[in-house]
């Protein structure tokens, strides 16, 4: 007799909630997905923050510098922070976004608006949080990632990981190089065709433009009985890249040569305490950032002979003291004292201009947050800059979150903040037209926002609209003066106001998973400076660079281990002068970035993974410009090896 056996048994579905940590109540706060920075390794940040974000990123050419624009605010508005230590130069006030690999970044959050005071101090657009973590699970001992890609790019990588349960080391080394000879037409330079009268555009090849890049991220994690933690950072880098001219340059092929060259080591400790309801944080830092920049003209019989050497470099120390209590589930209060020395120097060795100084800064921060009833949280900060040159206002900040549908998980948002920045230290003492007499830029920021997160039968939902209205008094902008150089001013005041959408939708259909994130920006950035030091035509205006329009969308789809991302990003036109002008030279065209990738992955003895993956950028071999008169690639291609063991 034959028995008939079923091991299959029904169990009910069992959904898992975690609870909001109470410091995000009220937060204008994005975090960028782990699989989006897993999809684009290998890049830098200006990449990943373009295809995956409504900030805008401005580039002046592939591999070259590119800053971020928050809802229309300027480069200088915006803080990175590495591990809570900014990186933003004291000189520049900025950071270079093609600096930042992809490589050494485990997460990514993003606070806009005065969301950024909970982090930084004057980022008036938003802050950007890039951290690094133990990931005391992964048993993964090595990754190595070898790319070649079109015009001699290789992007190689390579992790090693020690310690198990209290000890964690991890290794990153990266190296990329690009001879970055693409063609393109320039559309600057033309002759007429003397039978149709038609313009022709000479294709011409992107010269002087190769750019080399190499460092490491040593990380150090150890973790005891007596509920201390510790952790050792260090990251080291440089990059060396020639500086292509203008399109619109046509000079001798000999002349404008420029050479840059940026060094950056950072080190940072972290000292982490719990007892009881207390959360005792120490973080001990140092930076170093140095930059060369040189440009030269050949001399028939001299040879080359600079006429621009710029040395700068500059070293930060930071202290930082965290206290976080929570009294309950509903209520937490936290409390930060940085006391931070930066010293900068920079000289033009040609002109012999150059200016030194030391900047010590305090920094406190306060923030409350508690959960009044069920439904309604209420968040409250505030910060106190004062430095050895300038004592700013309290920045303050107050917010509430109310939860309207608790089934679907629908909530609202709204906060309203005031914060200042203090001018950079090349704003008040550049040579020649450093401004001592420049005031702080101060800003008042309201963010509206409807949320959803919710999981579905099919599909998990997560979405948010937000409307934000933002007063920039005392804007810092630079102006010609009437001894010929260039000097800051507080000239300008400007409103920005606009909307922000996101959505991510991920679902699974048979064996086919599915994920479809998308981003869009409406930002209506408006100059209501002087009229007369601007004049009629720019008061009103859109800030010159700012897309009214901008927006990207993300989707992926898996099945037997293949996975299959698109990628499209666009941005309205801009324009680049103050009074919005439509012209060949100051008007930059709309465009619209497709970006395609095929991967696949094999396993191996079930702990060898190994990974192939081919990328298509610029799919449908788009002419666009993100900065006028330099160029960018058209259709390129990228072959990636993964294996991880």
């Amino acid at each position: 007799m034959s028995q008939s056996l079923n091991d299959t048994i029904k169990i009910q579905e069992v959904e898992i909630v975690a609870k909001k940590p109470l410091k995000e109540i009220a937060k204008s706060k994005t975090n960028i997905d782990s699989t989006l920075i897993l999809e684009i390794t290998g890049e830098s940040m200006a990449e990943l923050l373009s295809e995956h974000s409504s900030v805008f990123i401005k580039q002046a050419g592939r591999g070259a510098l590119a800053t971020v624009s928050f809802r229309g605010t300027s480069a200088s508005h915006t803080d990175v922070l590495w591990n809570d230590i900014s990186i933003k130069s004291p000189m520049l006030g900025q950071v270079d976004f093609s600096l930042l690999p992809v490589y050494f970044i485990d997460e990514i959050s993003l606070y806009s608006g005065g969301s950024s005071i909970e982090k930084s101090n004057g980022a008036l657009g938003g802050a950007i949080s890039i951290n690094n973590k133990a990931d005391w699970n992964n048993d993964k001992k090595a990754k190595i990632i070898l790319g070649f890609g079109s015009y001699g790019t290789t992007n190689n990588f390579l992790q090693f990981n020690l310690g198990k349960n209290k000890f964690k080391s991890k290794t990153r080394i990266f190296y990329n190089y690009s001879r970055n000879n693409f063609e393109f037409r320039n559309k600057n330079i033309a002759d007429i065709d003397p039978e149709t009268g038609e313009y022709i555009y000479p294709v011409q090849k992107n010269e002087n433009a190769d750019f080399t890049q190499y460092g490491v991220l040593q990380e150090f994690y150890y973790r005891t009985k007596s509920n201390i933690n510790l952790s050792l950072k260090y990251w080291g880098q440089q990059t060396d890249r020639n500086l292509p001219r203008l399109n619109t340059f046509e000079g001798s092929d000999y002349s404008n040569i420029s050479r840059q060259i940026d060094v950056n080591h950072r080190l940072a400790g972290n000292i982490v305490y719990y007892k009881n309801k207390n959360k005792f944080t120490y973080i001990p830092a140092f930076v170093y950032q140095k930059m060369d920049y040189n440009q030269s003209n050949y001399i028939s019989g001299v040879g080359y002979q600079n006429i621009i050497f710029s040395k700068s470099w500059n070293r930060s120390f930071y202290n930082k003291l965290k206290f976080n209590h929570k009294f309950n589930d509903k209520n937490e209060l936290s409390f930060n004292l940085d006391f931070n020395n930066d010293y900068v120097f920079t000289e033009d060795t040609v002109t012999k201009q150059a200016y030194e100084k030391q900047l010590n800064e305090f920094v406190m921060f306060l923030s409350f947050n508690k959960q009044i009833k069920e439904r309604l949280g209420l968040s409250l900060m505030a910060r106190k800059y004062v430095s050895s040159i300038y004592n700013l206002p309290i920045s303050p900040f107050g917010g509430i979150e109310y939860l309207i549908n608790k089934k679907h998980n629908i909530s609202a948002k709204l906060n309203i903040s005031k914060n200042y920045k203090a001018p950079n230290l090349n704003d008040l003492y550049w040579q020649p037209g450093g401004n001592l007499e420049l005031q702080p830029e101060e800003n008042l920021t309201t963010d509206l926002a409807l949320l959803i997160n919710k999981k579905y039968k099919y599909f998990n939902l997560k979405s948010s609209v937000t409307a934000f209205y933002s007063d920039v008094d005392n804007w810092i902008i630079w102006i010609p003066s009437p001894m010929g150089y260039w000097t800051p001013e507080n000239i300008a005041n400007v409103i920005s106001q606009g909307v922000e959408c996101q959505i991510n939708i991920s679902f699974k259909i048979s064996d086919f998973k599915i994920v479809a994130i998308g981003n869009y920006a409406y930002t209506d950035a408006k100059n209501y400076g002087d009229k007369e030091i601007w004049g009629d035509q720019s008061y009103g205006k859109q800030l010159a660079y700012i897309p009214v329009h901008s927006g990207n969308i993300f989707i992926s789809l898996n099945r037997w281990n293949y996975t299959l991302s698109y990628t499209h990003n666009s941005y309205s036109e801009r324009y680049t002068t103050s009074s919005n002008d439509i012209s060949l030279r100051d008007w930059l065209y709309p465009y619209y970035m497709n970006n395609v990738s095929l991967s696949k992955n094999f396993t191996l003895k079930e702990k060898y993974l190994f990974e192939i993956n081919f990328k298509v950028y610029n799919l449908f071999n788009e002419e666009y410009r993100s900065i006028l008169g330099r160029p960018m690639p058209g259709r390129n291609y990228l072959l990636s090896l993964k294996f991880e063991f």
